[in-house]
């Protein structure tokens, strides 16, 4: 009878350890905002979001890192943040992470030649009008960095690849959506990819003809001028000018339409800090004016996922939204929990 006891509770003493909840696949994002020139602000938010050390050095382990663009522009910085970024993306491969840069409208903007926003002392680290257009053509080394890393768009998952074969649908939906301005409906069922390569086409040509002012390319495609346009995804500011319950459900649209569970941009300067549009996790605008040219708060926002396993195998994603201030600490958003 010992024996048959011995065995019952072996029994059942697996059968609870297959039940049990376990937790998977976690992964960490951190995205950051227009930082317009400012070189410090950014170390700053890296550095409370551990994403740096404080040698500036990669210390964010699997983290993926997420610039909405508007790196240039208004401040003094431009090459040392485009080679910082170029630092952190080698470093960050080392160590399981990644750096997603994007480009915002004012990328395009220089290398459409529009540099009313280009600061004297901007100016003077590239050495000069003429070598700082250089840089931004495709033989300079800025305009090949962004034709090889930089895209308008990208779709970010938010868990690791081993949820891939343990939740495979719920691995495939729960992305994160980031651009620099934002994805209306219209432009959500173009997809990631042709955006991406709507931008590419217009920025190799704006690089290459070195067109001045702003003017368009006079090769420019349909599709290159539309994507240029106030709805384009580099200029649009709909999710975070128009009335909330509008907003919300475009941005409804485009997630299903993206198949994403988050849409996050930067572009329109929130002062009060990160805002979240919608009740859940649908839309968050991440540009707090950082740079010292606008006086704002040095924000990111990180989004803590993870695959759970709960009693008898069901699988749900948790997700958690913080506002990380690098002066004032974290204010957590929301937390999600999808099955």
């Amino acid at each position: 009878m010992r024996w048959w006891g011995l065995w019952a509770a072996l029994l059942v003493a697996g059968f609870l350890y297959s039940a049990w909840p376990r937790t998977y696949a976690y992964r960490r994002v951190v995205a950051i905002g227009d930082l317009h020139g400012d070189y410090d602000q950014a170390l700053e938010i890296l550095r409370a979001t551990h994403v740096v050390d404080e040698r500036s050095h990669w210390d964010g382990g699997d983290t993926v890192l997420v610039s909405t663009g508007d790196t240039v522009d208004r401040g003094d910085a431009t090459i040392k943040l485009y080679e910082m970024f170029q630092r952190l993306r080698t470093e960050s491969g080392k160590a399981g992470g990644q750096v997603v840069t994007l480009l915002g409208n004012h990328e395009v903007m220089n290398a459409l030649g529009d540099w009313r926003y280009v600061t004297p002392g901007d100016l003077a680290s590239f050495g000069g009008h003429d070598a700082r257009r250089h840089a931004m053509s495709t033989d300079g080394w800025l305009g090949r960095e962004w034709l090889t890393h930089y895209a308008v768009t990208a779709s970010v998952p938010l868990l690791d690849t081993q949820a891939e074969s343990l939740a495979p649908a719920l691995s495939r939906t729960h992305r994160a959506s980031f651009v620099h301005g934002g994805i209306s409906p219209v432009w959500a069922q173009l997809g990631t990819d042709s955006i991406n390569a709507h931008a590419h086409g217009l920025l190799r040509k704006a690089l290459t003809s070195r067109p001045s002012n702003g003017m368009l390319p006079g090769d420019a495609l349909r599709e290159e001028r539309a994507l240029w346009a106030a709805d384009g995804p580099l200029w649009y500011r709909g999710y975070a000018l128009d009335a909330e319950r509008d907003a919300c459900a475009n941005a409804d649209h485009a997630r299903r339409t993206l198949d994403v569970q988050s849409l996050i941009m930067g572009h329109t300067p929130q002062m009060g800090g990160i805002a979240r549009r919608c009740a859940d996790d649908r839309l968050y605008i991440i540009d707090t004016g950082m740079s010292h040219a606008y006086g704002g708060r040095a924000s990111a926002l990180e989004i803590a996922s993870y695959l759970r396993r709960g009693w008898f195998g069901t699988m749900c994603v948790h997700s958690t939204y913080t506002a990380v201030y690098a002066r004032e600490g974290a204010q957590r958003l929301s937390h999600t929990v999808h099955c």
